[in-house]
């Protein structure tokens, strides 16, 4: 310590820094410090400016004459004062110390100002780093939280799938005689004179059953464990099974699916996680029209190369924001407030579609909605004939 040094003043910054909390801000911790300061320095002006972080640019400025808003030398805090001394704090990149007088002799030369002023950057820098490293592990407890709400969530719709798959299954005896003893009964009806509207009355009865059925049976094949050896696929077949299972939640939302199918080769992949893809595209087309409802439009074509099937899944909803276009991908990213979302069906999607060498990309309609396109590497040879 140096001797010209006055204990009051040391004794300023020693309680000034206890007194500190250890979760304090950085304009928290500065505006601590500054205030000590200032009340050994009450002639002058003392001020620190902190650069910009997720926090934004922290000013503490005491003793100031104005509000310093309009300063012709960003450098400065207080352009009111004839002189402005600027001491960089170590230990805090950028960050800056001032004191301003209208002496230019009061903070020069090498007396026990000059050490004053050290031992208070000094203080300043070792703050200043408390503040930004309780910060980041505020943020990275948050972060922390969030995935594993997040992934709690994740593995509540997981376990709601395999009830549900549980539900399926047992549904299918029944199901079967239903099919089986209403197409007796219609078959029996049409031999005799029934009345023809019971037989009109069977017949949806049959035509009902029969639609369940088919339901529940690629409900079960679809959540059951796929081959990962890819084979030739059939898109256009792919998109309709995906279609069935998706058949409740476009009719919640009063969607009109418009099909627009060109002549395209197989391409080459996992049927299961392909009717994942679009499953999970399909669903999400329908909660973005969950308002007003619109139509579904999905064309497939044969990309210009002639090497890819090009699929474009185009809806009327409310779109998403250009600013989330970059993010939708991205694991645990959701703009679903609502619960309905996990924030993995997109990542899901991008995996699979990356898995099997093709591509995916999101883009904002020009009028409404949001339009996703798909190109999957072919399987086949340009000799064998296309899908119709």
């Amino acid at each position: 310590m140096r001797r010209d040094l006055p204990v009051e003043w040391i004794d300023a910054l020693l309680v000034a820094s206890c007194e500190i909390p250890p979760d304090a801000s950085a304009e928290e911790a500065a505006t601590s410090l500054v205030a000590a300061a200032f009340e050994v320095l009450s002639d002058a002006a003392i001020g620190v400016c902190v650069p910009g972080g997720s926090e934004g640019q922290v000013v503490v400025r005491r003793g100031a004459r104005s509000d310093g808003a309009e300063s012709p030398d960003p450098t400065r805090l207080f352009p009111e004062y004839t002189f402005e001394r600027v001491v960089v704090i170590n230990g805090d990149e950028g960050s800056t110390l001032h004191l301003a007088s209208d002496d230019e002799a009061r903070f020069s030369g090498t007396g026990s100002m000059d050490a004053f002023v050290d031992r208070l950057a000094l203080a300043l820098g070792a703050a200043l780093r408390n503040a930004r490293v309780h910060r980041a592990a505020r943020a990275h407890d948050s972060e922390v939280k969030e995935l594993e709400a997040q992934v709690i969530q994740a593995g509540k719709l997981a376990s709601l799938g395999q009830i549900a798959a549980g539900i399926v299954h047992e549904l299918n005896n029944p199901l079967t005689s239903i099919v089986a003893y209403s197409d007796y009964l219609h078959k029996k009806a049409l031999r005799t004179e029934a009345d023809p509207a019971d037989v009109e009355r069977l017949a949806r009865i049959n035509e009902a059953a029969e639609r369940i059925l088919r339901f529940s049976r690629d409900l079960m094949a679809y959540s059951r464990p796929t081959a990962s050896v890819p084979a030739p696929v059939a898109i256009h077949d792919t998109i309709e099974r995906a279609l069935v299972f998706c058949d409740h939640v476009l009719g919640e939302m009063n969607v009109v699916v418009e099909r627009a199918f060109g002549d395209v080769r197989l391409v080459r992949g996992v049927a299961g996680q392909l009717t994942q893809v679009f499953v999970n595209l399909f669903t999400n087309a329908a909660h973005a029209m969950r308002e007003s409802g619109g139509r579904l439009i999905i064309k497939t074509a044969m990309s210009e190369a002639g090497d890819a099937v090009r699929i474009t899944i185009q809806d009327e909803g409310h779109g998403i924001d250009a600013a989330h276009l970059e993010k939708i991908f991205e694991p645990f990213f959701t703009t679903k407030t609502d619960g309905t979302g996990s924030g993995l069906g997109l990542s899901i999607v991008r995996n699979i579609v990356a898995s099997h060498g093709g591509k995916i990309r999101a883009h904002a309609h020009p009028e409404k909605g949001t339009i996703f396109e798909l190109a999957l590497p072919l399987a086949a040879s340009p000799s064998e004939p296309p899908q119709r």
